[in-house]
């Protein structure tokens, strides 16, 4: 990343920002120098600002009621403002009354769905009464029959033998309407209340009749709505044929235009000239050389180097990652972007995560079910559809969605490669299954006498073969990865001139090297010389960094970081528990065949995929997170990834994106 700094004429200000705009690389941050005050816009400025945010809100308004999504175009509207706004008015007012005009006739076709029926089961209770100048008619509803004797009762002590109680059923309700002396109708309402009823009022327009208009309203209008919202909704698809696109490239480049103007509040500006700063990624300055040469003779500009040590924290950073890699910045990205100059842990989760969720699911099968979760969230990426999950309020855009599916293909491939060592499908049904000609199954084990199709290489299953195995693997993991670490620590330390940080890595991964020898020449009884000079050596060049860090604390944390090695073997356990509980669901499933025939066998399948799909639904969650925790905790922990925090580069370009690539 590189600093820009441009100054010229304050009359080119928004020239340049336009230029910016096109090479769509620039990452523009507020300059305010003490010689110069913030560029403010004119008068003429702000109300062409005020008219181009008008321009856009309603092209997107307009597109809404087309059922659009305001979205750029591959070009834009190249007329003047006064141009945009003779061509957006007409169009905007047509969407706006149509608009108004769809949403009034679905109002009043709810309404009818969900009153009509009782309006008219009401009316025909009343029986004209409610027209009269001298009676008041109360309609409600009740949801039990039985609630008719209480009402009767009350109203009956309120108004004694003043008032008219009818009711009739109505679907899963009751009908009913009291009639009473309108001097009597507060009366009756209450009456009503205390019981916890209330009065039936019909909303909109229907409010202001009575009951038998209402109903009869109803009635007619049952019949004229749909029809008419037919022909509004053809009036709208009109409308969307001819004005779609004249719509995206007007919101296109009013967003463009009012992009620019907001920006220029970022300039520093004097009484004639103008300055600029920003940030640009080295491999693209070509692009901003390119696009301020239009303005070489005007304007002077320069980039500086930065400085990590004293600008790292306003640098805004870019993620530089290989295309294979990319997608798994979304695993640490919504956590925290690294400061500029620090390490990007991006290539370390994508290269472990899906590898050790490979290691924990182990089944062919399981696996398969990701990969068609997989599928499905590409197909929605092409399709430009969001994924929203309702009841996590959670929406997800088209990248986000594409990015998923690529995370959950590579976590697929390592589960499948996992299954097949491990010889699991499903659990064990593949080594259960004898459908191979002299009872041959498709996954056997060669230490146990199994005959088969294909090996298995690692058992996780048999505990005594292949646990110590597993688990020392699990381990060797957390010791390359947490020494790394430290590693990183220390050379984060001495590129910034922390020393501390330096200081604290080598006590870090001198103490756990010293803990590692002992552990091994304790479990292993190896005695070991060398191991025990490991041991002191290791502490005494903990003790020492301790002291230099001025990090006394590191003494009583030294034993949770050999913990943190220790916790990696949660990737053989939480694996091997949730294999064990498929095992279950097909000892259940195969011992119900073999003790009942056919009909064991159906009834053990149907058993067998029960259990087998709620330990899925069980133990995914924790497959999941429990290698990525490692990664956030056990690593990014360690060599300060949550120490300090980036900021995302944000580029000023237009809302169509790079307009090259």
């Amino acid at each position: 990343m590189e600093k820009l700094i441009v100054a010229g004429p304050k009359r080119l200000a928004r020239a340049l920002l336009s230029e910016l705009q096109k090479a769509g690389v620039v990452h523009i941050d507020p300059l305010r120098p003490d010689e110069l005050g913030e560029y403010r816009l004119s008068p003429t400025e702000e109300a062409e600002l005020k008219r181009w945010e008008a321009v856009a809100s309603q092209a997107e308004q307009s597109l809404a009621v087309m059922g659009l999504a305001a979205a750029a175009g591959s070009a834009q509207f190249g007329g003047s403002l006064e141009e945009a706004e003779a061509t957006i008015k007409p169009v905007a007012s047509r969407a706006e009354v149509l608009g108004k005009e769809r949403a009034a006739l679905e109002e009043e076709i709810q309404t009818i769905e969900l009153f009509g029926r009782a309006a008219d089961k009401l009316a025909s209770l009343a029986q004209g009464l409610d027209e009269s100048p001298r009676l008041g008619v109360i309609p409600f509803l009740l949801a039990k029959p039985e609630e008719l004797e209480g009402v009767r009762t009350a109203l009956q002590e309120a108004l004694p033998d003043r008032f008219v109680l009818e009711a009739e059923p109505l679907d899963n309700q009751v009908a009913a309407v009291v009639v009473v002396k309108r001097v009597e109708l507060e009366t009756a309402r209450s009456t009503l209340s205390r019981l916890g009823l209330a009065e039936l009022r019909f909303p909109g327009s229907y409010g202001s009749l009575s009951l038998s208009r209402a109903a009869a309203r109803m009635k007619e209008r049952s019949k004229l709505a749909p029809e008419e919202l037919v022909g509004i909704r053809e009036e709208i698809a009109k409308l969307k044929g001819e004005s779609k696109d004249a719509l995206v490239l007007l919101w296109t480049r009013a967003k463009d235009e009012v992009a620019r103007y907001k920006t220029a509040s970022d300039l520093a500006a004097g009484q004639y000239g103008m300055a600029l700063m920003g940030w640009v990624p080295q491999k693209v300055k070509g692009r901003v050389e390119e696009a301020l040469s239009r303005l070489r003779d005007q304007i002077v500009y320069t980039f500086e180097p930065v400085d990590e040590h004293h600008e790292g924290h306003q640098v805004p950073v870019t993620l530089d990652n290989p295309a294979w890699a990319k997608p798994f910045e979304l695993l640490h990205g919504f956590l925290n972007t690294p400061r500029y100059g620090t390490y990007d842990p991006t290539l370390m989760i994508a290269a472990f995560f899906p590898f050790f969720f490979g290691m924990v699911v182990g089944d062919i099968g399981i696996a398969l079910l990701f990969g068609l979760l997989a599928y499905w969230l590409g197909s929605l990426a092409k399709a430009r559809k969001n994924l929203v999950i309702g009841f996590l309020g959670a929406n997800f855009g088209p990248d986000v969605v594409g990015s998923l599916s690529k995370v959950l293909w590579w976590m697929t491939g390592w589960a499948v490669v996992w299954g097949f060592i491990y010889g699991e499908a499903f659990g064990t049904f593949l080594e259960k299954l004898k459908i191979l000609p002299g009872g041959g199954t498709i996954f056997y084990d060669p230490n146990h006498g199994g005959q088969g199709l294909i090996p298995m290489t690692i058992n996780r299953l048999d505990f005594e073969q292949t646990a110590t195995l597993l688990m020392l693997a699990s381990i060797a993991f957390g010791v390359i990865q947490v020494l790394y670490a430290f590693i990183i620590r220390m050379q984060l330390g001495l590129k910034h001139g922390h020393m501390s940080h330096f200081w604290e890595g080598l006590g870090y991964l001198a103490g756990c090297v010293g803990l590692i020898a002992f552990a091994y020449n304790y479990l292993t009884q190896a005695n070991s010389g060398l191991l025990t000079a490991i041991l002191v050596v290791g502490l005494l060049v903990f003790v020492i960094s301790a002291l230099l860090a001025k990090m006394p604390l590191m003494i009583a944390e030294l034993p949770s970081k050999g913990g943190q090695i220790l916790s990696y073997i949660r990737i053989y356990a939480v694996g091997v528990a949730g294999a064990l509980l498929a095992s279950l669901a097909n000892q259940v499933g195969f011992g119900l065949a073999e003790r009942m025939g056919f009909v064991g066998g159906i009834l053990g399948f149907v058993v067998g995929l029960v259990i087998l799909l709620a330990v899925i639904i069980i133990t995914t969650l924790g497959h999941v997170l429990q290698p990525i925790r490692l990664l956030w905790i056990e690593f990014g922990t360690n060599f300060g990834f949550y120490d300090e925090s980036g900021r995302p580069y944000r580029p000023f370009k237009s809302v169509r994106g790079e307009e090259r690539s």
